[in-house]
């Protein structure tokens, strides 16, 4: 039971960023948009869309939230047709996007697919879904949640729009990355064959194909290779998040019904891997959180965990796994699957997506209310004070202010909306 339905997607966006992405009030230039799909031309401007008030929204097709806010979009779309364009952008591959947009209705909306993170690297999204303002001067308005599309807003930023005549310069604070840049995507693999198989089976969990061909990989493979291949505790930690992710996906997809039952759900044996059965909370507690008692607020271990469990368990915890297994957060981080290669980045911004989405922070109170994992297992985040710590150095509370900690109760319907 864990948190953030995720996924997905690794992005991280890739790495620790050398500048700031755009914020509201910064002027945006004119680029070229070498593809783009779903639009009367495969290829385009940025400044092309500047015609109108333009809604930049970056989404995942693994991405929950982000598929939630396509009716919405489409609703603003047709009530504002002469007065906005909606431009979608994607770093998934081409034929991944296609395949999404033939099983949707009515999707008009044109996709950018930036495979080459050249969007993700100007506007660096944290989350998805994450939505930007554009007017058509290419000032950015407004950087608004969710929650924050309506037709009064929209009805607000055209009426605040500058219509002056403004000439379009090219970037240049903010420039592209040269096609010479040899940083790896996130949709690039792991290098481990087992986490790559992890990563598939995730991925295909999350956007609707077929799973039966990587369940049947995992369970076929011996413990022996399992343990030679999966050693240290990033490969640990990216192959068993990426299956508890797509394991949870697939059984609830299949019968949401048994979350009616959440203890059974959890505990049931119903994972093969390496010829041996799992179930959720043995990944979660046993192998994740190296054999701690599941509720104990991370106090207790187990006293005579198995040997299966003590070979595969993770060397130390880490806390900030639990942002990473899934949830019912209202965002998501840019992560579709983790890979070693990258799990620390990755997971320093599935942690980031994940507060500054789901606490609220009352400043005239001084009172910050925190997500109920977080009381679940308060030790694992080395109790309040380590909270607050963190809390500062993401920005959510100011560096002078302690507040008084509160948990919020954990909302299991928003959980199980993931997966019908």
């Amino acid at each position: 039971m864990k948190l953030i339905f995720i996924i997905i997607f690794s992005g991280l966006c890739s790495a620790v960023k050398a500048q700031p992405g755009y914020a509201v009030n910064d002027m945006t230039g004119n680029f070229p948009i070498a593809n783009i799909i779903n639009h009367t031309s495969v290829s385009s401007s940025f400044q092309q869309f500047k015609d109108r008030l333009l809604i930049v929204d970056f989404f995942g097709t693994w991405c929950v939230p982000c598929i939630r806010a396509l009716p919405k979009l489409s609703a603003l779309q047709e009530k504002y047709k002469n007065e906005i364009n909606i431009l979608l952008v994607s770093e998934e591959t081409k034929v991944k996007l296609e395949n999404f947009i033939k099983k949707q209705t009515n999707f008009s909306f044109p996709v950018v697919v930036d495979e080459e993170k050249n969007f993700i690297k100007l506007f660096q999204p944290p989350s998805y879904p994450y939505t930007v303002i554009v007017g058509k001067n290419g000032k950015v308005m407004a950087i608004p949640s969710p929650e924050e599309m309506t037709g009064d807003n929209i009805d607000k930023w055209l009426k605040q729009q500058d219509t002056a005549a403004n000439p379009v310069t090219d970037i240049t604070s903010k420039p592209l990355i040269s096609s010479g840049d040899n940083k790896k995507t996130e949709v690039e693999p792991s290098q481990n064959k087992l986490v790559q198989l992890s990563q598939e089976f995730m991925y295909a969990s999350k956007t609707g194909d077929e799973t039966a061909d990587f369940i049947s990989k995992l369970s076929s493979f011996s413990m022996d290779e399992l343990t030679s291949i999966i050693k240290t505790d990033d490969d640990k930690k990216a192959f068993w998040v990426n299956l508890y992710n797509a394991y949870t996906q697939v059984a609830l997809k299949d019968n949401p019904g048994q979350y009616n039952k959440r203890g059974k759900f959890f505990g049931s044996k119903f994972i093969k891997i390496a010829g041996q059965s799992f179930s959720l909370d043995d990944i979660e507690h046993g192998i994740l959180r190296r054999s701690k008692i599941k509720w104990s607020l991370g106090h207790l271990n187990k006293l005579f965990p198995g040997k299966t469990e003590k070979k595969l368990r993770v060397d130390k915890l880490d806390y900030r796994l639990h942002f990473a297994l899934n949830c019912g957060a209202k965002s998501c981080p840019p992560i579709a699957f983790y890979k070693p290669e990258s799990i620390n980045q990755q997971l320093d911004l599935a942690t980031k997506a994940y507060l500054r989405g789901e606490t609220e922070y009352d400043e005239a109170g001084n009172v910050i209310k925190l997500p109920a994992l977080m009381s679940w297992f308060r030790r694992d985040f080395g109790g309040k004070k380590k909270m607050i710590q963190l809390l500062r150095q993401l920005s959510i509370v100011p560096a002078d202010k302690n507040p008084k900690i509160k948990f919020k109760d954990y909302d299991w319907a928003l959980y199980l909306q993931n997966y019908k």
